[in-house]
């Protein structure tokens, strides 16, 4: 008997990590108009993020049908704990289709969370399960222990360049326009399987100082994952570790990608940071 850890492509660990870590990664589908590329097989977060500088309409990511859950599920023993840890439910239909296809697998022993996250916090979720997993917890205990966590997980990140809420039609063509004359800097939190607006700053250094400073003003659990993420953006990433490393704690080590889930809506040059709470 195995504890088996299956994720989606949107926690942004690559195949070649996810090999290491021993757990499996399902890929969800990107559509750009007529072309259809599977997320981190024929796609990479760069190829993808080059077409999205040029799109003038923004892609679309396909949700996981419950064939592929199946023919993933099949394929472990009965013996097996399958502990699911997939996208929030907010965001896609595949958490779904990953309970159709758990209800058409009875002698399967499945468990289906929802992580209320996507990207690197949907990536600490997933770390955190790998963690119990090499302790020696059990299914039960692990699927426990992710259920409460998940409601301790703060993720905030800055957004760069307003394009892409405008092509989303979450911002008119004249407030992008007024916004990115005068560097506004909206800033995003995913939190209860939304990613919601939580402020604005004027410049990325008062942006970057508000993010630290909510860092600041928690109860942080430092012997859980702490995560940078960015959105195709080297430089963004390490002006704002710089600046996080001058006033924090917080680990500089790692760092995940915002892959085409999020991406699509930050667009290139986001960046942020996740960590949890203690309870």
């Amino acid at each position: 008997m195995a504890i088996r850890i299956v994720t989606d492509s949107t926690s942004e660990i690559s195949r070649e990590e996810a090999k290491k870590l021993n757990i499996e990664i399902i890929p969800m589908t990107i559509n750009f108009g007529d072309e259809t590329f599977i997320d981190g097989v024929d796609i990479t977060n760069k190829e993808f993020y080059k077409r999205l500088r040029v799109a003038e309409k923004l892609p679309k990511t396909s949700l996981i049908n419950s064939e592929t859950f199946i023919s993933r599920f099949e394929k472990y023993s009965d013996e097996d704990d399958v502990i699911g840890i997939f996208i929030s439910s907010e965001l896609s239909g595949s958490l779904q289709s990953a309970m159709i296809a758990k209800d058409s697998l009875p002698t399967k022993k499945i468990h289906i969370v929802d992580s209320i996250q996507v990207s690197f916090g949907l990536t600490a979720l997933v770390l955190y399960a790998i963690r119990l997993r090499d302790e020696g917890k059990t299914a039960k205990e692990i699927v426990e222990a992710i259920e409460e966590a998940k409601n301790r997980l703060v993720v905030i990140a800055v957004i760069d360049d307003l394009k892409y809420l405008k092509l989303g039609g979450r911002l008119s063509s004249s407030a992008a326009f007024v916004g990115s004359i005068i560097k506004i800097k909206p800033l995003i939190r995913i939190k209860d399987g939304k990613v919601l607006p939580v402020h604005k700053a004027l410049g990325i250094h008062r942006a970057f100082a508000w993010l630290v400073e909510q860092y600041k003003l928690m109860d942080v659990e430092t012997t859980m994952p702490r995560l940078f993420g960015h959105s195709d953006s080297e430089e963004a990433l390490e002006k704002f570790r710089e600046y996080v490393k001058k006033r924090t704690d917080f680990p500089m080590s790692s760092v995940y990608p915002i892959g085409p889930t999020v991406g699509v809506h930050t667009g290139p040059g986001a960046v942020g940071f996740c960590f949890f709470t203690k309870k």
